[in-house]
């Protein structure tokens, strides 16, 4: 009789398994579909902590990923079981660092990104950040008063270093490339400076004014970008080439093979506008 019960108990552990694992696939379909309808914000921020919080439509992960933009490693703040209002706290933050996030769907695919700046000492705090107007709808800066300045990109005679600002002349040995992408001229909600900095070899651009000081000459911003996904805008990537110069560009095929080359990803910058 013992066998007989084990026999006939088979069917129904081998059913609760099935519905489980077609429910938690429904699950992870479903979260794609779940709309941010509020934030995300981000405040309290001090030198090594942050509050991030948001609220969606329907019951969805409470899952964020963060970094110092273009470091390797992620941290990961995540509360069990999933929410409508979600409040995650961004802990073990580095002074002055500009850091970039993701919010995570439960299966791991990136629901909206951005980055914010930690207070430049562990005591001190740093303003709120509301990375997006409510209804879940972006902030539009494009309408902001002062429209928007191109970055220019420029290359030198060897083909080994880069320059980029707002200028369509290039300096004496290099040669224009064109634009790469659209910032803000003025400052406006969900945009934050780009600044150009230059060394005796290497140019860069950073959203930390303070990125390689004693190397880095920082030349002040040369607009504002945009720090999450806006509507006309792309992600603006940064690599470094193995010979230690910078590049970056807002075409992912283009990062894409520079990387395949050895160059190191460093992440995304932000998001630049694609027209004027």
């Amino acid at each position: 009789m013992k066998r007989i019960w084990i026999a006939a108990g088979l069917p129904i552990l081998l059913c609760a398994a099935m519905v489980y694992a077609q429910t938690n696939t429904m699950d992870q379909a479903s979260e794609k579909n779940i709309k941010i309808t509020q934030g995300p914000t981000i405040s309290n921020i001090t030198g090594n902590s942050a509050t991030m919080h948001w609220t969606t439509d329907k019951t969805a992960a409470n899952h964020v990923k963060y970094r110092p933009a273009g470091s390797g490693s992620w941290q990961s703040a995540y509360d069990a079981g999933g929410s409508k209002d979600h409040s995650v706290q961004l802990t073990g933050l580095q002074p002055g660092k500009t850091y970039e996030w993701q919010i995570l769907t439960r299966d791991g695919d990136v629901r909206t990104s951005g980055q914010f700046q930690s207070a430049a000492t562990a005591n001190g705090t740093a303003p709120d950040v509301n990375a997006s107007s409510g209804g879940g709808n972006p902030a539009t800066p494009g309408a902001a008063t002062g429209g928007k300045v191109p970055i220019y990109r420029s290359v030198n005679s060897a083909g080994d270093e880069h320059i980029f600002n707002a200028s369509a002349t290039p300096q004496a040995g290099f040669k224009s490339e064109g634009t790469i992408g659209y910032l803000m001229q003025t400052q406006t909600p969900g945009t934050v400076p780009l600044y150009s900095l230059t060394s005796a070899n290497d140019s860069m651009l950073s959203t930390n004014s303070s990125e390689g000081a004693g190397t880095y000459q920082n030349a002040g911003p040369i607009g504002y970008i945009a720090s999450s996904q806006q509507p006309g805008t792309v992600p603006l990537y940064r690599v470094l080439n193995p010979d230690g110069k910078h590049f970056a560009t807002s075409n992912p095929q283009e990062n894409a093979q520079y990387q395949q080359h050895g160059s190191k990803d460093e992440g995304v910058l932000g998001y630049v506008w694609q027209q004027q």
